[in-house]
């Protein structure tokens, strides 16, 4: 945390020292002190081991064997010759906690040949979740970044401007504290997932890798790839579950999921059965997914929202709705689960998922953890897909062009030299190098001084309500001018839940 912020401490107690055990890494230091093997082993040297991790992060097996029966490798005194050699090495390298394997035989409801129901199989891997958060909490390159105790901070002594900017900063990790056990470690559990393609000229083959980091590290340090504070701790498989008929292929999707999750978190539902006395407590925080991921974590349909009760016909309106609760919702499946005809389940848009992953994850409510999808929703969303069109529709392409050809080269600024009309692809790194000179453009005049903000205040959070407001006050402008007709979107319905986010 920054020096220049002002703190008050956490009245309970929390993080309390009950003894010492040895680390991971510092049990490896002394298996090696031991067994007085080279800090580089399995390899010889430095130079050995800088060989191995250029191949493995650059080059793929078959170059990799190329490249070491070039006459220069072949003859020094490389320890690993043919790639398979350099695969034994590295496989013999101290790994994370161990993958699991579970074959899920899915009976769908379409009859084969054979008369009976058509079945699939699929692998689902997973490493424990607790295992994972106990080598990032031992490991020593977050020792200084790492804080286990929640604060509020101020940007005044006299604690009249709150800081938010950091989830020890925040007021949920603060609630959930008292919740516990006095002296108990709370472990935030930030989940992060997306869809990703296997093969692309072989197949079509998908998968759900799952991430997972920890809100005790600071938010600069897990963010950079490089520093590896984000671990994969799970792979859920995509099938295309011929064995469903249509009508009924979503909603098996939907299960398969969340029977998939279930097992990958089945350890923070009891996480004691690690040790004998538990002080770590790892709570669901944040699961951080797009939209359509959304809707199938809080088991609703797509058309509507998955963190509140607003009507799909109200999302233009600058109105507040209720957010949905755990409880209700889960009343509301038991009760279609007894009773196939509910109105209620039908009006909140549910899907029949009776046995959700989230349903026994304790301190969570998964709708207060679900982010905001800020690529799809702000930058892709609301900014490019929407406002940008509406301002091209006044200004016209060819303007709008110019305007951003003729900005002078900056350093810190991207120039668009041929404008931005043209572009059909678009980056998140583009979204907001355009909308930092977006506003200058169109009114003619930019500021003197352009304020960044890496952290939120009491008067952030306002400023960010009260320019929602304003343009609610005055969208109607885009309609007499014939811009756009129709701002019941769900997405624009998505900012007014960001306040509450942060």
């Amino acid at each position: 945390m920054s020096t220049r912020h002002f703190t008050r401490e956490f009245m309970g107690v929390a993080a309390k020292i009950l003894g010492s055990c040895k680390t991971l890494f510092k049990s490896l230091e002394e298996v090696e002190i031991a067994d007085k093997s080279s800090m580089w082993a399995p390899f010889h040297d430095e130079e050995e081991w800088e060989l191995a991790h250029f191949l493995m992060k650059n080059i793929g097996q078959t170059k990799t064997d190329e490249c070491l029966k070039l006459g220069i490798v072949h003859n020094s005194s490389v320890s690993f010759k043919p790639a398979r050699s350099l695969l034994k090495k590295v496989d013999s390298l101290c790994t994370r906690p161990a993958w699991t394997c579970k074959m899920i035989d899915v009976v769908g409801d379409v009859v084969g040949k054979d008369g009976t129901l058509r079945h699939e199989q699929l692998e689902l891997w997973w490493q424990d979740p607790v295992e994972c958060m106990e080598e990032l909490i031992g490991n020593p390159a977050f020792w200084d970044v790492m804080v286990y105790v929640p604060k509020h901070a101020y940007a005044d002594a006299q604690g009249e401007k709150r800081i938010y900017d950091e989830m020890w900063t925040g007021d949920w990790w603060w609630d959930v504290q008292t919740k516990l056990p006095k002296g108990t470690i709370m472990a935030p559990v930030i989940l992060s997932l997306d869809k990703t393609s296997l093969s692309v000229f072989s197949g079509d083959k998908k998968a759900w890798p799952v991430y997972l980091t920890i809100g005790n590290i600071s938010k600069d340090v897990r963010h950079q790839v490089s520093v590896h504070a984000m671990v994969l701790i799970g792979y859920l498989p995509v099938l295309k579950l011929k064995c469903f008929q249509k009508k009924t292929h979503l909603l098996a999707g939907y299960q398969l999921f969340h029977c998939a999750m279930s097992l990958v978190l089945q350890p923070l539902i009891d996480p004691s059965c690690h040790s004998k006395e538990m002080v770590l407590h790892p709570i669901l925080a944040a699961y951080v997914t797009d939209f359509p991921e959304q809707c199938l974590v809080a088991c609703n349909k797509e058309s509507q929202h998955p963190c509140c009760l607003v009507e799909s016909d109200k999302c233009s309106d600058l109105e507040e709705c209720a957010w949905q609760s755990m409880t209700d919702t889960l009343k509301t499946l038991q009760h279609k689960q007894r009773n196939k005809q509910l109105r209620k389940f039908d009006m909140e848009g549910l899907h029949a998922v009776y046995r959700p992953f989230w349903k026994d994850l304790p301190f969570s409510d998964i709708f207060t953890c679900i982010t905001p999808d800020i690529l799809h929703q702000l930058h892709k969303g609301i900014f490019h897909n929407h406002l940008l069109q509406w301002c091209m529709n006044l200004m016209g392409e060819r303007e709008i062009d110019a305007h951003f050809q003729a900005i002078s080269c900056y350093p810190t600024l991207h120039h668009f030299k041929k404008g931005i009309s043209t572009i059909s692809q678009w980056t998140g790194t583009e979204h907001k190098e355009m909308q930092c000179v977006f506003m200058g453009l169109l009114s003619g005049t930019v500021e003197d001084e352009v304020l960044l903000f890496q952290q939120h205040m009491d008067t952030t959070l306002e400023a960010m309500q009260e320019s929602l407001k304003t343009f609610h006050s005055y969208k109607h402008v885009l309609v007499e001018m014939e811009v756009h007709q129709d701002f019941n979107l769900p997405k624009l319905h998505s900012l007014q839940h960001y306040i509450a986010s942060i």
